[in-house]
Formats: structure tokens, C-alpha cells, sequence
């Protein structure tokens, strides 16, 4: 609890048992290969801020840059955008 208010997840990453094993964060990503949003862990402001960037559930990605805590360049939707490491730890990736 942040001041009273519970923080609840805009797009919850539970999945049933047996799935979703190998979604890993953007940042622990392979540089150089597309991969499909699987979620967003983090708060409504996290995702609304992401789906403005074109970053939400189902969208592919291309990986172009990314590790050692710092910013990672991605590729969306014919943009080149750059994700904060804190940013990048929580949209979590499956290989498309």
C-alpha cells in the first residue's frame, strides 16, 4: 500500500501454470531480435504511458540496443524510441 491507495496492475501477468515460461524483460532481451509485448508489470500511469509510445500487450518490438542498466533502443511500429533501464524491467517479452 503507497498512502493508503493499493497500487493495482493495468494488464496482470498471471497466467496459468505451464505457460508464459519464457517471458523474460525487455532488458534481459537478446539485442538484434523482434519480440511480442507479453505485459506490462507495472501501474495504470507505467501503461498509459507505454500504450502513448505504441508499447502495449500483442504489439512486436525489435530490440536494436540494450544492458548494463542503461537505456534500451527499441524499434515500434517504424519508431526508434529509448526505454530507461527501470522502464525496460518491466515490459515483459516473448520471442515472436
Amino acid at each position: 500500500m503507497l498512502n493508503g491507495w493499493m497500487r493495482k496492475k493495468c494488464c496482470p501477468c498471471a497466467v496459468p501454470k505451464g505457460a508464459g515460461q519464457n517471458r523474460l524483460p525487455l532488458c534481459e532481451a537478446a539485442t538484434g531480435k523482434r519480440f511480442k509485448v507479453a505485459c506490462i508489470d507495472g501501474g495504470r500511469h507505467l501503461c498509459a504511458r507505454m500504450a502513448s509510445l505504441g508499447i502495449y500487450p500483442g504489439v512486436e518490438m525489435e530490440l536494436l540496443c540494450a544492458g548494463c542498466g542503461c537505456p534500451c533502443l527499441v524499434r515500434v511500429h517504424g519508431s526508434t524510441l529509448s526505454l530507461g533501464a527501470g522502464v525496460s524491467d518491466k515490459i515483459l517479452v516473448t520471442a515472436s
